[in-house]
């Protein structure tokens, strides 16, 4: 993992960040910190779930990685493998 020197006040200054890569980060303590690329192990998992809570909830309720949530405390952000949205 990488430390970055970006400093961010805000969440909000964070989500309009773009160092045009394809990496992932999460904002901890106002700091971008890296994160490692997914496990093929876990893909797997999290593609197996997705199919199988998709066929029992439905697929608008079920989605995969692509997602970036708020949250609190630290870090202020995750990247879910899989949510289940109400």
């Amino acid at each position: 993992m990488v430390q970055l020197t970006q400093k961010f006040q805000s969440f909000d200054e964070y989500l309009s960040y773009n160092d045009n890569s394809e990496k992932f980060y999460e904002l901890f303590n106002g700091e971008l910190i890296e994160m490692p690329p997914e496990s093929g192990f876990n893909v797997e998992i999290a593609t197996f779930l997705l199919i199988r809570f998709a066929l029992i909830l439905g697929h608008r309720r079920v989605r995969g990685q692509g997602l970036e949530l708020e949250v609190r405390g630290e870090p202020k952000n995750r990247y879910p493998d899989l949510t289940i949205i109400r």
